[in-house]
């Protein structure tokens, strides 16, 4: 997107998976790469299924309408 941040697409944990962390450790991962990188911003456009996945990980809705909402979390960079 720019220099602080990033676009999150297409995460997805195969339905008999769900529930069992994958998804918390998937982001987790994933919000310290992109730390590490510099990013400090990462947005995603969710399924409203997920809203609440994304929520309960530190994600704030900034567009609630459409089709997919629209969510952000701010990251710390460095190590």
């Amino acid at each position: 997107m720019d220099d602080a941040a990033a676009c999150v697409r297409t995460v997805a944990i195969r339905a008999e998976s769900q529930g069992k962390g994958y998804g918390r450790m998937l982001m987790a991962g994933l919000e310290k790469f992109a730390s590490r990188q510099g990013v400090e911003r990462l947005v995603v456009n969710a399924a409203r299924d997920a809203v609440g996945f994304y929520g309960a990980l530190g994600w704030t809705v900034v567009e609630a309408g459409g089709e997919n909402p629209v969510l952000t979390k701010e990251l710390r960079t460095g190590p």
